[in-house]
């Protein structure tokens, strides 16, 4: 993936908002789209992608992102706050990861052991999701200020439901250092977002959303 386009960027930026959308709607009612979410934790095994399409399986598997992107573009002033300011922590993270080569080897390096362990044996969804958890902890959370989720008690005090929030998390840690590769920047976010807009109608157009 030497060049990228728009369409690039804003299916990368899409898949950070389909992160956050995740974590919000597990933290809030401890469920979640479950075809989405194994969309956005699939990436996380993605190692060597033709595309950013391919990243996500196809554009259908980040379309839930690429719309929530596009409502927040479109709508300012009726954006949900919780989403950006997720998305914002996520980018933020993602920055201060790729100023670490030690960091992102060393994440690299978990996956790709979960992945062969994935591979070899039979691993429940819960046993995944439990052990990329601890990768985030280990990898992401110690980079610098934790995000802070919101939602009821009841389910974000549930070790399933805390393990399926940070899986969603580092899902969007891996959308928002492919948004930086493909020539994506919090500035650039401000001045382009007429351009995004309009990438991000199309591709909804195209899933049907």
């Amino acid at each position: 993936m030497a060049s990228y386009s728009e369409t690039d960027r804003v299916l990368a930026l899409g898949g950070v908002f389909q992160a956050a959308v995740l974590a919000r709607d597990i933290a809030r009612s401890g469920t979640c789209n479950a075809s989405v979410f194994t969309s956005s934790r699939e990436t996380l095994f993605n190692f060597e992608p033709e595309s950013v399409e391919h990243v996500f399986g196809g554009v259908q598997g980040v379309a839930v992102g690429v719309n929530t992107l596009l409502l927040q573009l479109q709508h300012v002033r009726q954006r949900d706050l919780e989403i950006s300011r997720y998305v914002v922590s996520l980018l933020h993270l993602a920055d201060r990861l790729m100023k670490s080569d030690t960091s992102m080897q060393g994440l690299h390096s978990d996956l790709v052991a979960l992945a062969r362990r994935r591979h070899h044996f039979e691993l429940g969804d819960g046993v995944q999701h439990e052990q990329l958890s601890t990768i985030y902890q280990e990898r992401i959370s110690t980079l610098g200020p934790r995000i802070m989720i919101r939602g009821e008690p009841l389910h974000l005090q549930n070790p399933d439901n805390a393990a399926r929030i940070r899986t969603a998390l580092l899902s969007g840690i891996r959308a928002a250092v492919l948004w930086r590769q493909a020539g994506g920047s919090k500035f650039g976010l401000l001045l382009r977002r007429r351009s995004l807009a309009v990438t991000a109608r199309e591709l909804v157009d195209k899933t049907g959303r």
